[in-house]
């Protein structure tokens, strides 16, 4: 059969890696770099059908029927790193495991991150024809064109960058479209020597390094395509990029990272966000004066939100020592002081870049004493007057050879609960002060009377709405109070006359009582509502928040 009569049915089963976001309103370049594969392949784009795995749960059954009809179907999957969606869920081992068996004419192909974990990968060998590397658009394009994919790194790399602006059309194909985030990928893979003990980059065996030029290719074609949202998303460490190597060390190239964010300005005119990811806050620190230079670019050219994860990991130096993790807390408390200086800066309001700080817990060396050590840490940053953007506390997902560490679930849980009530809600409070205006919140998802929504970024902060608000509309809503990790804000400018009995309440100290008389009277300027208030209300700090 010639490749331009082949139907292919290519399914998104989204991905998460500790250096690559792909679940909605995230497209991963995998799913991106796999389809410019496949037209590059000669594949017509005609019999190229694109489902995410949101769309065939929608009609499970059925839709299972429905692949029956292709000649091929190829699952793109793997998350990683474990994580909660509000945007989407990744696809799960059983639903793989249920297509593989269900689905019999098309030829089954599995690809991406899923295929690095070999005991998770072995158990679809059976029901799979194809089981490719976790980059399958080599694989794929090999398959169908009949040609050796290159050893080269740089003639790999020219074949991904065509196939990543072959694939930007695909973004306009998903349900998700225009309100997306793409992915933008530099580099694959980490080039440290000998890796963090715990982390999947060290099970990657394709490493290569994207030019800025072909990111700049890459982004006017996501542009034409309608998409204005990007995240330098998938590096290990952007200061590594263009870095030159010197032995053991890596210097950072801040020319190269200004060209980087410079050129994507220029690629999109129209572009609305532009955030980044990893950062290795030792690097910071080691090379302080091409640091600031690095950050005072990114400062420049990204949009306000930005966070710089940092993988401190744990504040206990044994376990730092025993996972061979290149920072430690004195180290990682330097770098946070630096992105404070000239990230902390507002830009419409909210800090430009912040650092967000991950702690895994499950690591070879945890004690019982490891966890007052991360609360410690964090009670230091906060009285230091410093800002966090997100604490991420996490379990570790055991990969490869590294072993099942146990530790106790029940301190756990109490640890985590105190960081949120002790750490987290001050830190929020620091960040986004009561009347923060935040623009472009997009409305995704209704619960009970409360309408949730992000801004699209990285990392967004969750913003809780009382009322429901029709979805996927974007509002400017201004900030009113504070959770563990996210924040109630109200429609801005906010109307007495229009507010329901919901908005109202949730301003902390009006109460059911007071709502009710507002709405009854609705008052139509401040002194009237100040004599439904009373006294006792502290309008003075709360009129800035009334229209009429």
């Amino acid at each position: 059969m010639q490749n331009n009569a082949i139907k292919i049915a290519l399914i998104d089963g989204y991905l998460d890696e500790p250096s690559a976001l792909g679940v909605p309103p995230y497209i991963s370049p995998h799913i991106r770099y796999t389809y410019g594969a496949l037209t590059s392949a000669g594949i017509d784009p005609t019999k190229l059908d694109y489902y995410t795995i949101d769309n065939l749960r929608q009609k499970w059954s059925s839709n299972l029927k429905k692949l029956e009809e292709y000649d091929v179907l190829i699952i793109i999957a793997g998350t990683t790193v474990p994580g909660h969606y509000l945007g989407g869920q990744p696809i799960s081992v059983a639903e793989i495991k249920e297509i593989g068996e269900k689905v019999f004419y098309p030829q089954k192909v599995l690809g991406g991150p899923i295929t690095l974990i070999e005991k998770v990968a072995a158990k679809f060998k059976s029901t799979f024809d194809h089981i490719c590397q976790e980059v399958a658009a080599f694989d794929l394009y090999h398959l169908l064109s009949k040609k050796e994919i290159p050893t080269a790194e740089n003639k790999l790399t020219s074949l991904l960058d065509d196939w990543a602006v072959e694939g930007a059309q695909l973004a306009s194909q998903h349900p998700g479209h225009p309100h997306l985030i793409a992915e933008l990928e530099t580099f694959r893979g980490c080039p440290r020597s000998s890796h963090c003990a715990f982390c999947s980059e060290r099970l990657k065996k394709l490493t290569y390094t994207r030019q800025p030029a072909s990111l700049h290719r890459e982004v006017k074609a996501l542009a034409e395509a309608g998409i204005h949202h990007f995240r330098l998303g998938c590096q290990t460490d952007l200061l590594l990029y263009g870095a030159q190597q010197k032995g053991d060390k890596f210097i950072p190239s801040p020319d190269i990272i200004s060209d980087l964010y410079q050129g994507i300005r220029e690629a999109d005119p129209a572009l609305k966000t532009l955030h980044m990811d990893n950062i290795n806050p030792a690097g910071l620190v080691r090379f302080p004066e091409k640091g600031r230079k690095i950050l005072e670019t990114i400062v420049k050219y990204n949009t306000t939100g930005d966070i710089a994860a940092f993988g401190l990991e744990s504040a206990d130096p044994l376990v730092v020592e025993k996972n061979n993790i290149d920072t430690d807390p004195a180290t990682t408390f330097k770098a946070i002081e630096m992105i404070n200086e000239i990230g902390g800066k507002r830009k419409d309001g909210i800090p430009a870049l912040l650092p967000g700080l991950n702690f895994l817990h499950g690591l070879i060396g945890e004690r019982p004493e490891t966890m007052e050590y991360n609360y410690q840490y964090l009670k230091k940053i906060l009285e230091a007057d410093l800002m966090l953007r997100r604490i991420n506390i996490r379990q570790v997902v055991t990969l490869g050879s590294y072993p099942e560490v146990k530790f106790d679930k029940s301190a756990f849980f109490a640890y985590k609960k105190k960081v949120n009530e002790e750490i987290n809600k001050p830190m929020l409070q620091r960040v986004f002060p009561r009347g923060t205006v935040l623009k472009n919140v997009r409305a995704e998802k209704h619960d009970g009377n409360l309408t949730f929504g992000r801004q699209l970024g990285t990392y967004p902060i969750l913003v809780g709405i009382p009322g429901q608000l029709r979805l996927h509309e974007r509002y400017t809503v201004k900030v009113i109070d504070h959770g563990y990790r996210s924040i109630t804000a109200l429609p801005y400018p906010f109307s007495v006359q229009d507010a329901s009995r919901a908005q109202l309440t949730a301003i902390p100290g009006i109460g059911k009582k007071r709502a009710e008389k507002i709405i009854l009277h609705r008052p139509d300027n401040l002194k009237d509502l100040a004599a439904l208030l009373g006294s006792e209300f502290p309008l003075n700090e709360w009129e800035s928040f009334f229209n009429f």
